[in-house]
């Protein structure tokens, strides 16, 4: 005998079991969980691992380019090309990419003068390739989609050895 309830002229209505659909979603769900927490949780899977050991390759790669710069003799860059190459190359760039913002030059305009002695981004080899690739915020754009590495450091080597 199915027993009913009023209260304040709501019909209330005691059901014994839930709707058999929302127990079968409910099974499925906890079965998902259960694998999901399996395989992520307990299988030593780390986005932070994995985050970490990305940062330190990205460190000993910068590290490793750097005692390259530092290590080779004046003229000549890790793979023994000449610098006066790199230049030429980069002087030649400087005319199509930079003159631009930068100037005939080199004394500014829209961007910054390039022939002081501190950038406000640093003026290592390492800075100014990182610049010229990936762009710095307040207008300097990225030309990492233009341009190829070797090219970077013809503009590198270019903006170097302006005074």
């Amino acid at each position: 005998m199915s027993e009913q309830h009023e209260y304040d002229g709501i019909k209330y209505r005691e059901e014994k079991s839930s709707p058999s659909v929302f127990r079968i979603l409910f099974a499925v769900l906890a079965v998902w969980g259960v694998i999901y927490m399996g395989y992520y949780l307990l299988s030593g899977w780390s986005s932070q691992d994995e985050a970490d050991a990305a940062k330190k390759a990205r460190d000993s790669q910068k590290k490793s380019a750097h005692l390259a710069a530092e290590t080779t003799g004046a003229g000549y860059d890790g793979s023994g090309h000449k610098v006066e190459a790199y230049v030429a190359v980069g002087k030649k760039l400087y005319g199509t990419l930079c003159v631009a913002c930068h100037g005939e030059n080199a004394k500014g305009g829209v961007g910054p003068d390039l022939t002081i002695s501190k950038y406000k981004y640093g003026k290592s080899r390492l800075d100014l390739a990182k610049t010229i690739s990936e762009g710095r915020p307040g207008g300097m754009p990225a030309f990492s989609s233009q341009v190829d590495k070797e090219q970077i450091e013809g503009l590198v080597e270019f903006v170097l050895t302006l005074k």
